[in-house]
C-alpha cells in the first residue's frame, strides 16, 4: 500500500474508530482520540496495527505492534505513544522476552505477563512510560520456587498468594484488541 493511501485508509479509520471509542476519550480538554492521534497513526507502517485503551492516564494510550498473534487480533509485545503537550510521541515499549500471554489492561495500567512474572506499566501524568510493578516467580539451584515483588527500584519476597492476586488482576483486565487499517482486520 503506497504512504498516501495508507495514511487515508488511517485518517478515515480514526474518524470511525472516535465514534467507537467514546470511554476511551476523556482527553485533557476534551481533544478527540483523532485529535490525539491522528497523525501518530498515519504515520505507523503497513505492517503496524493499532489499539486506543484507557489505562489510567490523564489521555487514552496509542499502542501499536507489527507481531500479532491469536489469529491478529492480539499482541505480547508493542510500542507505546502518549499524547501530552499537543503532539503525540513514542514514550517507550512493552517488550519482554518472557512475556507469553496477550496484552491486557484496566485503569491502573497495562500488564505483560508469563509463566514466571507479571508486569504492570503505567503511564504516568507527563508522559512518561514506568515499569510500576512486577512479581516474579523464582528457582533457586535446587529447584525451590520463591517470590518476589519489584516497586520503586526494590524488590523484596512475597508470598505466592500476593504473586497469584496480581497474576489474576492481569487475567481478569482488557484484552487490548489491534486493529490494521480501516477494514479493523
Amino acid at each position: 500500500m503506497n504512504q498516501n493511501l495508507h495514511k487515508i485508509v488511517g485518517y478515515t479509520l480514526i474518524l470511525t474508530m472516535s465514534s467507537l471509542l467514546t470511554a476511551c476519550d476523556k482527553a485533557s480538554a476534551g481533544a478527540s482520540n483523532v485529535e490525539l492521534y491522528g497523525s501518530a497513526i498515519g504515520g505507523l507502517a503497513d505492517d503496524e496495527a493499532f489499539a486506543i485503551v484507557d489505562a489510567g492516564a490523564e489521555n487514552p494510550v496509542l499502542l501499536a505492534s507489527n507481531q500479532l498473534i491469536d489469529d491478529g487480533q492480539t499482541a505480547t509485545f508493542c510500542d507505546v505513544y502518549y499524547a501530552a503537550d499537543g503532539e503525540a510521541k513514542k514514550i517507550g515499549a512493552i517488550d519482554d522476552p518472557e512475556t507469553t500471554a496477550p496484552l491486557t489492561y484496566d485503569a491502573s495500567g497495562i500488564y505483560a505477563a508469563g509463566e514466571l512474572q507479571v508486569l504492570r506499566y503505567e503511564v504516568r501524568e507527563e508522559g512518561v512510560l514506568e515499569l510500576s510493578e512486577a512479581v516474579y516467580i523464582r528457582y533457586d539451584e535446587t529447584g525451590h520456587e520463591t517470590f518476589e515483588k519489584t516497586t520503586d527500584g526494590r524488590t523484596e519476597q512475597i508470598t505466592e498468594e500476593e504473586f497469584l492476586a496480581l497474576s489474576e488482576k492481569a487475567q481478569k483486565a482488557e484484552l487490548i484488541l489491534f486493529h490494521y487499517g480501516a477494514s479493523g482486520s
